[in-house]
Parts: structure tokens; sequence; C-alpha cells
């Protein structure tokens, strides 16, 4: 979609691209992966949502976006769009391609963008898809875009995605998968001093999964789609106690 030189821009989806799309992945979901979704009900139908998702598999994303209540915005490295069926096809259903060499501030200016404009938008801060199935430590981005943006931040646990297609894999396993949406969290929680890494371990719980404590070889350099700027926060105080709000789709791991 752009390199360095050229500024990224959203891409605009076809709405019946998308919904013909979402109808084929949902039903796929539940006749082949025995999809169900928990907690749709804490997205806010209006205003501006960071969903904030584990990353264990490349069904992470349709199993996120197939199941929100609302569209949600996404960024995915144009690498995996080398097939130029599929590159059409994302364009179709918005998801916006970028170059792995693209600076990661464009990346995340183009994601606060679409925050600001009060859309839903996904992230996987992990950086890359899990190698073990584990949470690992967050990317800095999600502090960049909650303190741009100011979403309410919903953290999202995607359970089963990593026992039907891990990284190696070419093909989804049937296995059962359940996305699990938890109560919303405001922008001074997340802000707070620990608050990312409080969100982590959310994320983690809803997910079933374990965390990780160090990032891996291949996580700790790798920038994602949904979340490329470096450094985690620090693990000191978990506001777990959160509230809803009714103030209130964009990154695919590698």
């Amino acid at each position: 979609m752009s390199g360095g030189s050229q500024r990224l821009r959203r891409i605009e989806r076809s709405a019946f691209w998308w919904h013909l799309s979402s109808g084929l992945i949902r039903l796929f979901g539940r006749v082949y992966l025995r999809l169900r979704s928990e907690g749709r009900e804490h997205v806010p139908s209006a205003g501006p949502v960071l969903l904030v998702a584990n990353h264990a598999s490349y069904l992470d994303p349709p199993m996120l976006g197939t199941t929100s209540p609302r569209i949600v915005d996404f960024l995915a490295q144009a690498g995996l769009a080398r097939f130029a069926p599929l590159r059409w096809w994302l364009r179709q259903v918005g998801v916006t391609l970028i170059d792995r060499d693209a600076p990661s501030k464009d990346a995340m200016r183009l994601l606060s963008t679409c925050l600001k404009d009060g859309d839903v938008v996904g992230v996987f801060p992990e950086g890359t898809r899990s190698p073990d199935g584990k949470v690992g430590p967050f990317k800095s981005g999600v502090e960049f875009l909650v303190r741009r943006g100011r979403p309410v931040v919903v953290p999202v646990g995607i359970e089963g995605t990593y026992r039907a297609m891990p990284r190696r894999a070419w093909l989804p396993r049937p296995r059962k998968v359940v996305v699990r949406y938890g109560k919303p969290w405001t922008a001074e929680q997340v802000l707070a001093p620990g608050g990312v890494e409080a969100l982590r371990r959310e994320v983690a719980r809803l997910a079933r999964a374990e965390l990780r404590s160090e990032p891996t070889a291949v996580g700790a350099r790798r920038d994602g789609g949904g979340d490329s700027v470096k450094g985690a926060a620090p693990a000191t105080v978990d506001p777990t106690t959160s509230t809803s709000s009714t103030s209130t789709s964009a990154g695919g791991g590698a």
C-alpha cells in the first residue's frame, strides 16, 4: 500500500463484499470451527473503540471481525497478499495493506485517524503470531493509540485458533474457537502505571492462555501490522475494576 516515502491511506471497503465475506466466514467458523462468541454486548454501539486481542493464528483477524457487532478496521502486511485475488479481496473488505518496511509511526497515525473518525479498530499488540499459544508482551502502540484517540478499550481473548491453525500450518484443523469480549476499559485505566500489562493479563485470562514472561527471538524483532511501536509497558498496578462508557479494524501480525 505504501512505503516510507508515501503516506498511508485507509482503504474504503465495499459494503457488498464485506457483508458477503462476513457471512461466509461466520458460516465456516460455526460449521468447521464450532465458532461462538461471548460478551459482544461489551462493545459500545457508537464512538471509537479499540479491540485489543491476542494473536496466535492467521484465523484471528477473521474470527474477530466476524464476531464483532460493529465493522472492524484492520491493517495487514502486504506480504500476506502476494496472490493478486487475495490482495483484491482484502481491499474490498477494507483491510489496509502496509509494507513491512513502512515506518511504524505511519501505521500508528493511520489507526489513530480511524479512531478519531469514530471507528472500531482491531489490533494484535504482540506484533506477530504466538509460537506457542502463550500471550507475549505487548508493544507500546496500544498506549500510543489510547493516548491519541481516547477510545474505549475492549480486551478480547481468542481461544482455540492456535490449536486450529498454528504458525506452520497451511490449512485450519476442526478445533473449537471461542472469541470472548471483556468489559470495557477507559483510557485512564490503560494509561495508568502498569495499565498496558494489566490489559495483557486480562486478554490472556479471556483467551484461557498463559502469559509469556519474555519475548521470543521472533516476536522481539518483527513488526506486526497491528502494533509495531517498540517497547512493552511495565507491570506494577492492576486496574482490573473497569466501567462501561457510552463514549466511545487494524492489526494483523505476521
